[in-house]
C-alpha cells in the first residue's frame, strides 16, 4: 500500500506532465501489454521497499552499532532490484508480448543509471515503513513493561497492607481469647470474613459495598481493644454510582486513627465520612492525636506511604489526597474522581 502510494503521485503524475496530452497517458493504460506492463513496474519499483524492509528487520538489529555495514547490502539490493526489473519487462514481457519497454540498443549502464532514479524513491518506502513499525513495536514494549510494573508494584504495596492490619488484629484477639471475654467467638468470626477479603480477593478492583464492609469489621475488630471507647461518627452513602476501588484502600486511613488517635474524648469522636458529592467519591477521616506520642509511634508510617503509591499507580491524575498533620488533630481527606472510579449505577 506503501508503494503504490508513492507510486500513483511521483510516477503517474510525472508521466501525465511529460506527456504530450492527456489521451497519450490514458493511452498507457490500453490493450494487454500495457496494462501488464504497469503491473510489472509496479511490483519492480515494489521490489526496492520490500527488499529495503527486509533488509533492516533482519540485519539492522545484528549491526546497529555498525550502521555503515549496510551501505554494501543496499546496493546489492537496489542492483538485484534493477536486474529484477529487467527480468520482467525484457524477458518475460518480451517472450509473451515480443515488446521492449527499452530501446533494446540501451547500455546497461545507461539502463541501471535511468532506473537509479526509481531506487532513490522506492527503496526509502521500506525504510520507513521499517523504522515506524519499529517505533510502534518499542512503544507497545514499553507499554507492556509499565504495565507489568504497574501490576508487580500494587501486588507487592498490597502484600505490604495485609501483615499490617493482620499482625494488630491478632494482638487483639489474642488480649480477648486470654481474657475470656464472650466477644471473642463474634470477633473471630469477623476476622474469618476480613482474611477472606483481604488474602484471596486477588481483583484489581472490588465494588464500593465490599470495601465498606470490610471497613465496618475492621471498626468493630479495633474498637474490642480500646477501653471504654466514644463511639465513632461514620456518615457513609448513599451512592448513585456502582463505584469501585482497589482492596484494602481506605483502611490504613482507619488504621492510623486507632494506632497514634484519642478515641475516648466525647468532644472528640473519631469521625468517617465516606460519600457521594457531585460525581467525586470523598472519603474523610479526622480524629483527636494522642499525646505523649512516642518517635516511634509518629503519626503515618508504612501504611499511608503504600496507600499514597497505590492511588498514584491506579487513578493517576484522577485523585486528590490531603493529609493535615495539626497540633491536635490529624484528618485525611480522599477524593476519587468519577471516571476513573466509578460507572453509572444501572436502572
Amino acid at each position: 500500500m506503501w508503494c503504490i502510494a508513492v507510486y500513483l503521485p511521483v510516477i503517474e503524475f510525472r508521466s501525465l506532465l511529460l506527456s504530450e496530452s492527456f489521451a497519450d497517458s490514458l493511452g498507457r493504460f490500453s490493450g494487454w501489454y500495457s496494462v501488464s506492463l504497469q503491473l510489472t513496474t509496479i511490483l519492480a519499483f515494489s521490489s526496492y521497499a520490500v527488499g529495503g524492509y527486509i533488509l533492516l528487520y533482519f540485519f539492522y538489529p545484528r549491526v546497529k552499532r555498525r550502521w555503515w555495514l549496510l551501505v554494501p547490502a543496499f546496493a546489492l539490493l537496489i542492483l538485484s532490484c534493477m536486474f529484477f526489473r529487467a527480468f520482467l519487462e525484457e524477458g518475460i514481457l518480451f517472450g509473451l508480448f515480443g515488446r521492449h519497454n527499452y530501446n533494446p540498443k540501451m547500455s546497461w549502464g545507461r539502463y541501471l543509471t535511468d532506473n537509479f532514479y526509481y531506487a532513490i524513491v522506492f527503496t526509502p518506502v521500506g525504510i520507513v515503513y521499517y523504522l515506524s513499525e519499529l517505533n510502534r513495536f518499542n512503544e507497545k514494549a514499553r507499554q507492556r513493561a509499565a504495565l507489568l510494573q504497574r501490576a508487580t508494584e500494587l501486588k507487592f504495596l498490597r502484600s505490604q497492607v495485609n501483615p499490617h492490619f493482620l499482625f494488630n488484629t491478632l494482638n487483639n484477639l489474642y488480649s480477648l481469647v486470654a481474657t475470656g471475654s464472650e466477644k471473642a467467638l463474634p470477633a473471630l468470626d469477623k476476622l474469618s470474613g476480613l482474611l477472606r477479603y483481604s488474602l484471596y480477593d486477588q481483583t484489581p478492583l472490588v465494588p464500593l459495598t465490599r470495601e465498606v464492609s470490610y471497613l465496618e469489621d475492621f471498626l468493630h475488630l479495633e474498637y474490642l481493644r480500646v477501653e471504654d471507647p466514644v463511639p465513632p461518627q461514620v456518615n457513609i452513602g448513599p451512592f448513585t454510582r456502582q463505584w469501585q476501588l482497589p482492596p484494602l484502600l481506605l483502611v490504613p486511613f482507619v488504621e492510623n486513627a486507632f494506632k497514634h488517635g484519642e478515641l475516648k474524648d466525647p468532644a472528640h469522636p473519631l469521625r468517617i465520612s465516606l460519600t457521594e458529592e457531585n460525581d467525586r467519591l470523598c472519603f474523610r477521616v479526622s480524629n483527636l492525636k494522642r499525646r505523649n506520642v512516642t518517635s516511634q509511634d509518629a503519626v503515618g508510617g508504612i501504611g499511608l506511604v503504600n496507600t499514597r503509591k497505590r492511588l498514584a499507580l491506579v487513578f493517576p491524575g484522577r485523585h486528590e489526597l490531603e493529609i493535615k498533620d495539626e497540633e491536635e488533630m490529624f484528618m485525611v481527606a480522599l477524593v476519587v474522581e468519577a471516571d476513573g472510579g466509578g460507572k453509572p449505577a444501572e436502572s
